[in-house]
């Protein structure tokens, strides 16, 4: 039986990359035995094996501390096995490829992608997301699996529905990781609070990924961390939070889709939300802070976690911010600003009169929304990543 090491690592990449391919290749050749190998990684969330688990094909799915097993003692594969690169660490995929002795193959979404010029040589065959000047015969262009996977999901949510001008919906994208959520869920309470009393007949929606519980988030809403961002509290009461003024907000558990379809405007974290976004022709604000942890490893990573550092970690943060050009997907994608970002001020007031002024400008809204589209290119991605993966093995 042939095997697909599909090679993996985070939320977006399981949700909008493994899932869409894992379905064409099962509907497509039943009889092939599907492995979803993920890796360590810094932005797991640790639940991706469970997420999985749910999914209607019932994929193999192999943990972390298993796939790191794999290429220290080997696995049994046979001539024709394929290893498929779809998020992480390249050299996860490239290891198991010389453990195991069998082709491997990658895809790489966006152009400015740190592994696309570093690790190209090491696969047999590289599929692009992006438009560049192709430099071998072993890379194609297919397009942005993304595309794919949120065109099929948005068309079976719940369609958006007409409602009057003052009935619009905010829909919340906190983030899919515990500290993200942590740190993110406190200030967006706030800017729906004070939303809120401009805007009385807003209704607001919050997307809980299917990576966080409902333990989560009730800890969440209830102990933000305090970032010296204004923020506000609160608890969890089925499924909807009621914050300290007695705002409601609707939670939609493990429905990103749905809260896609039904909002007119999105407020995101940065990360594969805001290319989701994009696709589903929705208008999204992506704030950003100097309080914020700058993330990521190395001695600079490091430093920025340690206690008492408080004036070296303002300046380190400020200064990788201001380094990066974007942060939205659709920006970078397109190397222009076309989705909003902003540096927010502590009391977050500027936030709330972006998101206001935005709620009130339904042509700035559509001019935003199609311009991100636009950029993300058409669906069709999944299908010619098959045909390559049948051409290769």
């Amino acid at each position: 039986m042939r095997k697909i090491f599909l090679v993996c690592n985070s939320p977006g990449e399981v949700s909008t990359f493994v899932k869409p391919i894992d379905h064409l290749l099962r509907e497509r050749h039943p009889n092939w035995n599907i492995q979803v190998c993920l890796v360590p990684c810094p932005f797991a969330t640790g639940a991706e094996s469970k997420v999985i688990s749910t999914w209607d094909s019932s994929p193999s799915v192999w943990t972390p501390w298993q796939s790191t097993k794999a290429w220290i003692k080997g696995a049994t594969t046979n001539p024709g096995d394929l290893i498929v690169f779809l998020g992480g660490a390249p050299w996860h995929a490239l290891l198991l490829k010389h453990r195991f002795k069998i082709p491997a193959m990658a895809y790489f979404p966006e152009q400015n992608s740190w592994e696309s010029t570093r690790w190209l040589g090491g696969f047999e065959q590289v599929a692009l997301g992006y438009t560049r000047e192709l430099s071998s015969s072993r890379e194609t262009l297919i397009g942005d699996l993304r595309v794919d996977a949120v065109t099929t999901a948005c068309q079976q949510s719940r369609p958006h529905q007409t409602r009057a001008t003052e009935g619009l919906t905010l829909a919340l994208f906190p983030g899919s990781r515990w500290i993200h959520l942590k740190a993110s869920l406190g200030p967006f309470l706030k800017v729906c609070e004070q939303l809120k009393e401009r805007h009385p007949k807003l209704e607001i929606i919050l997307a809980a990924s299917p990576f966080i519980d409902a333990q989560n988030l009730a800890q969440a809403a209830a102990n933000p961390i305090d970032l010296g961002l204004a923020y506000s509290r609160a608890h969890l009461h089925r499924d909807h939070l009621i914050s300290e003024n007695n705002t409601a907000i609707e939670v939609l558990w493990a429905k990103p889709y749905e809260a896609m379809a039904r909002c007119d405007l999105a407020l995101s974290l940065p990360g594969t939300n805001t290319a989701e976004l994009a696709i589903a022709n929705k208008a999204t604000v992506v704030p950003l802070s100097y309080r914020v942890p700058v993330g990521g490893g190395g001695l600079l990573g490091i430093v920025d976690r340690l206690p008492g550092l408080t004036l070296v970690q303002d300046q380190l943060r400020r200064r990788k911010k201001q380094q990066l050009k974007f942060v939205a997907l659709p920006n970078q994608i397109a190397g222009r600003s076309i989705v909003p970002e902003l540096m927010v001020q502590d009391n977050l007031e500027n936030l709330v009169e972006l998101l206001s002024s935005l709620l009130q400008n339904p042509s700035r809204r559509r001019e935003i929304a199609d311009q991100s589209r636009e950029v993300m290119g058409p669906v069709g991605a999944s299908e010619k990543l098959l045909q390559l993966i049948e051409s290769t093995v």
